[in-house]
């Protein structure tokens, strides 16, 4: 499973000072214990950055890839300091992400095809989550769409089916499940060259829950949706009970060979 570490984020107090007083190594020394713990990607969450976006991305990005050698996840609603982030990045990035909305896909799926990035397209549009499976299937066959449009690579296209909070919205936690399923019928649904990949921000399914559950929540679910196909997740890999799980989850399902000490790598 591709691991997406999702620490860095300008909500955080810690990355919220950092950023304000360009003081790249509370950064940097996040990027690397996400990286040490197991990530693929570090996502880089920016915020709206309205003022002065395009600098805040390139100072970040350059920063970390200076001292972590790790892609990231580029994230923020400022298309213009997405594109300045693609334009420094070194290796492979991720756009985190795209709705269903055409005027963000006619603009964003461009610049994965430019840049050969991957881009995350999640199933809701500026009306919000839609309340049905079959709503969001449509959102995402429009983005697989418009994706072909642009001749972007189906293994770049990551879709995300929307986690949702269990203590608020139960049964749209279950909906997401259904909607993972068909997401991995699409290449025969759609006649398509390849399969899309599948995504999901894990920890939202335990948002407004106790601290003490939250891990449990985020674990379990996981674990639910790999074996339903999830391909990434966006987690928190300094979680060693959940860094755990995926592990012995690899093991059990004949991805990685079994060794006494295979928690340890």
């Amino acid at each position: 499973m591709l691991v997406v570490g999702e620490n860095i984020s300008v909500v955080s107090k810690v990355v919220g000072d950092a950023v304000k007083d360009r003081n790249a190594e509370p950064i940097i020394k996040m990027a690397k214990e996400q990286k040490n713990a197991g990530a693929d990607y570090i996502d880089v969450n920016i915020g709206p950055a309205t003022k002065k976006g395009e600098e805040l991305m390139q100072w970040i990005v350059k920063s970390i890839q200076a001292e972590v050698n790790a892609p990231l996840a580029l994230d923020t609603k400022n298309i213009s300091a997405i594109e300045a982030g693609l334009e420094v990045h070194k290796g492979t990035a991720m756009i985190n992400s795209v709705t269903g909305d055409k005027d963000k896909l006619d603009i964003l799926m461009p610049l994965a095809k430019k840049y050969n990035s991957k881009i995350v397209g999640i199933a809701l549009t500026e009306k919000g989550v839609p309340p049905d499976v079959d709503s969001r299937i449509e959102i995402i066959m429009n983005i697989v769409n418009s994706a072909l449009e642009y001749g972007l690579p189906m293994e770049n296209l990551y879709l995300d089916p929307v986690v949702l909070p269990v203590a608020v919205l139960q049964e749209q936690v279950f909906n997401c499940i259904k909607a993972l399923k068909i997401f991995k019928e699409l290449k025969e649904l759609m006649s398509l060259p390849d399969d899309p990949r599948t995504i999901v921000g894990l920890s939202n399914v335990s948002q407004s829950s106790p601290p003490g559950l939250k891990s449990l929540l985020n674990r379990t679910y996981l674990l639910i949706l790999l074996s339903n196909g999830l391909d990434s997740a966006i987690i928190d890999p300094l979680d060693k009970e959940l860094m755990n799980a995926i592990k012995t989850y690899d093991i059990l399902t004949n991805k990685i060979l079994y060794a006494h000490s295979y928690l340890e790598k």
